[in-house]
Order: C-alpha cells, then sequence, then structure tokens
C-alpha cells in the first residue's frame, strides 16, 4: 500500500487533522509529552499507534520518529538510516552556557528524583534547589529573573519543562518532563557531569587543604604563645 492509499485508507477526516498536528507540534517542539496534559497524550497515543508511518513520513525530510512508552515520550530525531540523508545533521538546537548547565542541573534533579522512588505524576523542583545544584557545579555567574524568566520559556518552548507560578512567589516551582533524558547527548552529558563532579571534588580537596593549613598555623601560634 503506498502512503497516498494509506492516507485515504486508514485516516477519518479528524485523525488526518490530528496527523497534522502532531507533525507541527514535533517539527516546533521536538517533543510530545504524554502526561502534560490532555492535548499531548492524544498526540502521544496517536503517534506511537501510527509511528512507522510518521517516520516514513519525516525521513523524507531527514528526520525520524522514536516512540519511548517507558518514559511516554515521543521525540524527533535525525534520519538514522543509510544513505546521504543520514548525514544530515537537522534538529541540533545549540543552548548558551547558562542554558547547558542549568538544563544540565534540571536533569540531575529529575534523575535524581525518580532514584529516590519519587511516585508523583508531575515531578517538580523549587528554584532553590535549582540554585543548590548550580552551586555544586561551582557556577557563580548571577542569574537575575529576567533571565530565569528567558530560560524557563527556552525549555518549556521545547516540552521539556513547564512553569508553575510566577518567579519570587512562594508556590512557583518547575514541572520537569521525561523528555529532558533525551534533550542531551548523553555522552556529553556524561562528560559535563563528570567534568563539574571533579572541578567539585577538587574544590573540596583545595578547602580540605587550606583550612588543615590554618589549623597548623594556629596550633604554631598557640604553641608559640606557651613558650
Amino acid at each position: 500500500m503506498t502512503a497516498d492509499e494509506f492516507w485515504s485508507s486508514t485516516f477519518t477526516a479528524q485523525e488526518k487533522l490530528l496527523f497534522q498536528r502532531v507533525c507541527r507540534s514535533l517539527l516546533k517542539k521536538t517533543f510530545i509529552v504524554r502526561d502534560k496534559d490532555e492535548d499531548n497524550r492524544r498526540m502521544y497515543f496517536f503517534a506511537a499507534k501510527y509511528a512507522d508511518f510518521f517516520s516514513k513520513y519525516f525521513s523524507f525530510m531527514g528526520f525520524d520518529i522514536v516512540v519511548s512508552k517507558d518514559a511516554g515520550v515521543v521525540m524527533l530525531q535525525n534520519y538514522t538510516g543509510a544513505g546521504e540523508s543520514a548525514k544530515i545533521s537537522v534538529n541540533k538546537y545549540q543552548f548558551k552556557k547558562t542554558e547547558t548547565i542549568v538544563l544540565c542541573c534540571l536533569w540531575s534533579l529529575y534523575s535524581e528524583k525518580i532514584r529516590n522512588g519519587s511516585l508523583a505524576k508531575q515531578i517538580t523542583v523549587t528554584l532553590a534547589e535549582i540554585n543548590i545544584e548550580l552551586d555544586k557545579y561551582d557556577y557563580k555567574e548571577k542569574i537575575d529573573k529576567g533571565r530565569w524568566i528567558e530560560i524557563f520559556a527556552l525549555f518549556a518552548k521545547f516540552n521539556l519543562i513547564a512553569r508553575k507560578g510566577e518567579i519570587g512567589s512562594n508556590d512557583f516551582c518547575v514541572v520537569l518532563f521525561p523528555s529532558l533524558q533525551f534533550a542531551l547527548d548523553e555522552k556529553e552529558f556524561a562528560d559535563f557531569v563528570k567534568n563539574m563532579e571533579l572541578k567539585y571534588k577538587n574544590k573540596e580537596l583545595q578547602d580540605s587543604f587550606e583550612n588543615a593549613e590554618t589549623e597548623i598555623e594556629d596550633a604554631d601560634e598557640t604553641s608559640g604563645d606557651e613558650e
């Protein structure tokens, strides 16, 4: 059966509209998250049901779709088939340094809550938790309210997070979506975390050395006073 025949014989008029909405959403946002809301849930199950047809459609543009049933995520990725189209790097967004570090922090917080057995349907974090995670990576640059709004808006654009409340209010939090785990290249993320952890440990060792040096100096001064 050709694509045209499949399109004509398989989909109802409403499903054809839904197909178009799924395609536009993936092209715009990269991810469809099942548990975000009812609209995304409907698009997720439709895309999952007709994943082969979507993959065929997107392959002409150098894309493929991947369905992660465990995570509840449908994502657009570079086509991995044979030929010249497989070499095209298409759906790559270049995050800035601060955005990348914050994104890594959000993913670290998400994975930590999953490891700790969180059963919440929506995993949320506060701005304070994000800042604590930034401190772990020894990130010293000041992020003001306006910059936070820009960063969260960017991540929300790609269905990585959702923002609840206004920054600075007591009820403000960030909803973390499972799509976070697919937003960064796995090797790049692992290297980043490894480098940050190494930097953090080296800082701890340096602080420990400086404290020990101070204690020795204090002890010398005390010894001198006693003489």
